[in-house]
């Protein structure tokens, strides 16, 4: 008898007065004890309701509508609360995706397993803090965590926390909802060989549910793909890397690639590396194209199954007036920022660090979480002072600009913020959204004004424009949010982007779309653009030029193929091997 078996599951959410939506629809697959299954598919796809599901905590407005889940022969679709509490004792636990917000900020980590170990007391208190240590051991976490708050811990202790709460129950199953979402390169590796080694030596069945194809097959035996709520693929993943059946299958094994490769290729952008060829309305040939899903009201439905994918091609148009003309120069910068508490040390965000970013060049900062990447974002935007060196943009002296120089400053540097969710005001349209800094940064009025904010909305890509002008952020996907991200810091007409981990929280099918959007900027609108990234993939797909940051100093330079072709530096050449890549060793075979 399997673990878990489910049987025609449909899982549907019925919100307060509005029509009923599937999330899940008859899927039907069988869990052996010790299995490790990877969960993938896009936002949408249903795979983190089906996650929910399979632990019982599916919760209104979702409802199992149909199907069961039998876990050890029974079924625990239609169990209340109490009897559900019972099973999971020794039964199945859930790792939520964000650490920061699966744990209680104030409540220490201790206060957490002992909560726990109450309400199922199955540890007697004699024995709690033994048990809690033990726990945190496993995940690689000192004694000394316990005393400490979620909030003074990283993303990837926080993550650790959350798999040591999950352990305590005894699972015999373990769903992992995206345990990796967000963090860096180095640290998501890291936490993946606990999951993994955990799930060898406590031999219990493991569900890892992400959007990372290219990471669940290096290091899971089997694979189930999602795509509206269907498992449109099940196969070992040895199978699916060698010949995938199903075209959306293959469309998210397109977008991966080795950024240390002669020729990086990736659907929707120009291959780097190889020649790079334009016709004439500007698109890209010899690549495949790509798709941004449409998963908003009012969208028109867009064919994901992989078959007939068609690019979002920006509006190509030349820059009217000026290039960017000004450098941007860094030079010896440190920033120093104070104790964050009694009988700590200062801390050293960026350390002596020099670079010039030439008018309409393209660089990449990448380094790892606190690497000092975006403090030096801050440093150029004026947002924070340098504790020592300069930084100079034509006659400016960003480090000791006095507040009405600023919006100088901000009319020619622009940001590009990673969260698209928490960048764009949701009470506000986005016409309104575009249409305040055309009016604070330009002398265009009334209607000038609406005719600008419809043409960067074209040239972002979001057509029909109109329609696009009278949504609200909620309405949008998340590519549709970022893309609405670049508009705004195009309408002062800058001369510099700073891109800070535009992609970092897309699919990848979306990722492809944005970066050709970036990509594309530097040629239409002749602005210089410095992206901030952990991934190295994309930086070596937009980017001409890379430095590579360690604790706030520089450790390599270079031009961005050369650097990532042959690392000098040990710590880039950690970067590099930390990268999900279903093609080179790191594959589990069956």
């Amino acid at each position: 008898m399997s673990l878990v078996s489910v049987q025609g599951m449909s899982v549907v959410y019925e919100p307060q007065g509005g029509l009923p939506v599937p999330a899940v629809r008859n899927v039907s697959f069988d869990l052996e004890q010790g299995d490790f299954v990877g969960l993938v598919g896009e936002s949408g796809s249903g795979k983190s309701t089906l996650g929910f599901a399979l632990t019982g905590l599916s919760k209104p407005p979702a409802r199992v509508s149909a199907g069961s889940i039998f876990f050890d022969g029974v079924d625990i679709a239609g169990m209340t609360p109490s009897q559900l509490r019972v099973q999971r004792h020794g039964g199945f636990a859930m790792v939520l995706q964000s650490g920061m917000n699966a744990l209680n900020p104030v409540r220490s980590i201790r206060d957490h397993f002992f909560d726990i170990f109450a309400a199922h007391g199955h540890v007697p208190k004699r024995d709690r803090e033994d048990r809690a240590i033990e726990l945190v051991g496993k995940v690689e976490l000192p004694a000394s965590v316990l005393d400490r708050f979620s909030g003074e811990l990283s993303g990837g202790m926080r993550q650790r926390v959350s798999i040591a709460l999950a352990l305590s129950l005894e699972p015999r199953l373990m769903v992992f909802d995206e345990p990796t979402t967000a963090l860096d390169v180095l640290v998501q590796h890291a936490v993946m060989n606990t999951i993994r080694e955990l799930q060898k030596s406590e031999k219990f069945t493991a569900v890892l549910i992400s959007h990372d194809l290219g990471m669940v097959l290096e290091v899971t035996k089997r694979v189930m793909v999602m795509h509206d709520g269907l498992i449109v693929e099940d196969a070992l993943a040895a199978e699916i890397l060698a010949a995938p059946q199903h075209p959306y299958t293959r469309m998210l094994l397109s977008h991966y690639g080795d950024p240390r490769a002669a020729v990086v290729e990736v659907p929707g952008l120009a291959a780097r590396g190889g020649p790079r060829t334009t016709d004439a309305a500007g698109a890209t040939a010899g690549n495949a194209p790509v798709v941004e899903p449409r998963d908003t009201p009012g969208d028109t439905p867009v064919d994901t199954s992989g078959e007939n994918l068609q690019p979002h091609q920006p509006a190509v148009r030349k820059r009217e007036g000026r290039t960017a003309r000004e450098a941007i120069v860094v030079t010896n910068v440190s920033k120093t920022y104070p104790r964050p508490s009694r009988g700590e040390q200062p801390v050293c965000a960026v350390n002596n660090v020099s670079f010039t970013l030439e008018p309409g060049a393209s660089m990449a900062l990448v380094g790892a979480s606190g690497s000092g990447k975006s403090t030096i974002a801050k440093l150029i935007t004026g947002v924070e002072r340098p504790t020592s060196g300069s930084i100079t943009f034509g006659d400016l002296e960003v480090g000791k600009i006095k507040r009405r120089q600023l919006k100088r400053l901000h009319t020619e540097v622009q940001m590009v913020f990673q969260d698209p969710y928490a960048a764009l005001n949701p009470l506000h349209t986005v016409e309104y959204i575009l249409t305040r800094p055309i009016l604070n940064f330009s002398a265009l009025r009334g209607r000038a004004a609406r005719r600008r904010m419809l043409e960067l909305l074209e040239t972002v890509g979001l057509t029909p424009v109109e329609q696009f002008a009278a949504r609200l952020p909620h309405q949008l996907s998340g590519g549709q949010r970022q893309r609405v991200v670049i508009a705004r810091a195009l309408a002062s007409d800058p001369q510099v982007i700073i891109a800070d981990e535009p992609v970092s929280m897309l699919d990848v099918s979306l990722r492809a779309g944005v970066l050709a959007l970036l990509d594309s900027l530097r040629e239409t609108w002749g602005v210089s653009m410095l992206y901030i990234t952990h991934d190295l993939l994309s930086a070596r797909l937009v980017t001409d030029q890379i430095m590579v940051l360690n604790r706030g100093a520089v450790v390599e330079e270079g031009r961005t193929a050369e650097v990532l072709q042959n690392p000098q530096d040990d710590y880039t050449i950690r970067l590099l091997d930390a990268i999900p890549h279903p093609t080179v060793g790191g594959l589990v075979q069956s």
